[in-house]
């Protein structure tokens, strides 16, 4: 794959692959691949990807942790999880003393999970995030709402399709309004 543009922008720990669209590229048109290192904030994640005009996780503002935190959990709020945007995950399996690259499809994302809350017999984690791959879809509105709180802190009906900005700010104000102590867990809102 020849890349046109790759890019490391002046935010550590993000490296952006804005080249879909050619002719020999795996990614869908128009997509964005943007590889964050594991121990960035998550909220950093979110703002960049509501400013650049990256769907997919603008809903997922206000959920807590490090990249790592809130994939390993597969974070999910107000009808979206952190699964729908991953391409991959690059990590050090301390069971193999290897790194290994996992593709989405074998991340074994479930509701609240992932394979990489496998632990060792010891009770340490078995894999040590390095890196997360996300593949975005570009737009400056969000996918229909679907969840029905974000939809009346939004004042519009589900299924409407929002700016991104207004989505990631309606979902921070509801974490803010809605958390307690057991929702504060990394990776659920």
């Amino acid at each position: 794959m020849t890349r046109s543009t790759v890019s490391t922008l002046p935010v550590p720990g993000f490296i952006v692959d804005d080249s879909a669209c050619e002719v020999d590229d795996l990614a869908f048109c128009g997509g964005v691949q943007v590889t964050v290192a594991a121990g960035e904030q998550w909220s950093a994640v979110v703002e960049r990807a509501v400013a650049e005009g990256w769907t997919g996780v603008e809903a997922l503002d206000g959920v807590p942790g490090t990249v790592a935190d809130v994939v390993r959990a597969n974070g999910a709020a107000h009808g979206q999880e952190v699964a729908d945007t991953v391409a991959a995950v690059r990590t050090w399996d301390r069971a193999a003393e290897a790194q290994r690259t996992f593709p989405a499809v074998d991340c074994a994302f479930v509701d609240g999970g992932s394979r990489f809350q496998e632990q060792l017999a010891d009770g340490a984690l078995r894999y040590d995030l390095l890196d997360v791959a996300f593949l975005f879809r570009q737009g400056d509105y969000s996918a229909p709402i679907v969840d029905e709180v974000l939809a009346g802190a939004l004042d519009v009906a589900v299924g409407a399709r929002v700016p991104l900005a207004d989505v990631r700010a309606a979902a921070s104000a509801l974490r803010t309004v809605h958390e307690t102590p057991s929702e504060s867990t990394p990776g659920h809102a």
